[in-house]
């Protein structure tokens, strides 16, 4: 059996909690791919759009500390400790976030450009480079030529990438995903279905990530022998 395991991903890339999970389950797939008898134990990772704040009109920006305060309500000193505190935990699995000059904003445009890059076998990569964007390049990811840049920058055609945010070619798709997303009852991210089985709820260990993998492939190995 060689088979990939479904991983489906619904985040935002703006979402610190959604790059702290998906190196997690970055870990997890190392640690599955790697464990176990068989051949072919590896993942088909999909990732989906869910937008946090898609009241902000596309184009404004705001720092994280404000929105916290300003839109959420937040005292700003928890806000701020809550910010050094997930900037640490990032850190301990090598990520890089700048809070103080990320630039929050509408992420519609960021999405449709994942599914743009997925178009042309780069969903991955797309979705690592926003999050380096955002948390640690502190860039624009809701402005079309900051994303056309992106995209150059991944190897893909700017112009054309341009053209298909300007065009809005991919926002039924971004849609699409959040109408997925209400469907499996999701309100938060990150969420993993595995599977199409399994649930696996924010921020988790590597361990648990892996123990979900490896139950789904325990049963497709039970049902292949059946």
């Amino acid at each position: 059996m060689n088979d990939n395991v479904k991983v489906d991903v619904w985040a935002d890339v703006m979402c610190p909690w959604c790059y702290i999970g998906k190196r997690r389950l970055e870990e997890a797939a190392a640690v599955f791919s790697a464990g176990g008898p068989g051949e072919g134990r590896h993942l088909d990772i999909e990732f989906h759009s869910f937008e946090l704040a898609s009241d902000i009109a596309i184009g404004h920006t705001q720092s994280v500390l404000d929105y916290n305060v300003n839109e959420k309500g937040m005292d700003e000193g928890d806000a701020t400790a809550l910010l050094a505190r997930i900037t640490t935990r990032a850190r301990a699995i090598g990520l890089d976030l700048h809070f103080e000059s990320a630039l929050l904003t509408n992420t519609s445009l960021a999405h449709q450009l994942i599914h743009y890059a997925a178009a042309h076998g780069k969903q991955l990569e797309a979705e690592e480079a926003l999050f380096v964007a955002y948390f640690t390049q502190g860039r624009n990811v809701s402005d079309i030529e900051e994303l056309g840049s992106i995209a150059q920058e991944l190897g893909l055609d700017r112009d054309d990438a341009v053209r298909a945010l300007e065009a809005d070619e991919f926002l039924d798709a971004v849609h699409a995903d959040e109408a997925a997303a209400r469907a499996y009852g999701i309100n938060s991210v990150p969420f993993f279905v595995i599977d199409g089985k399994y649930a696996v709820e924010g921020v988790q260990s590597t361990a648990l990530i892996a123990s979900a993998l490896e139950t789904a492939w325990a049963e497709r190995s039970t049902a292949a022998l059946a």
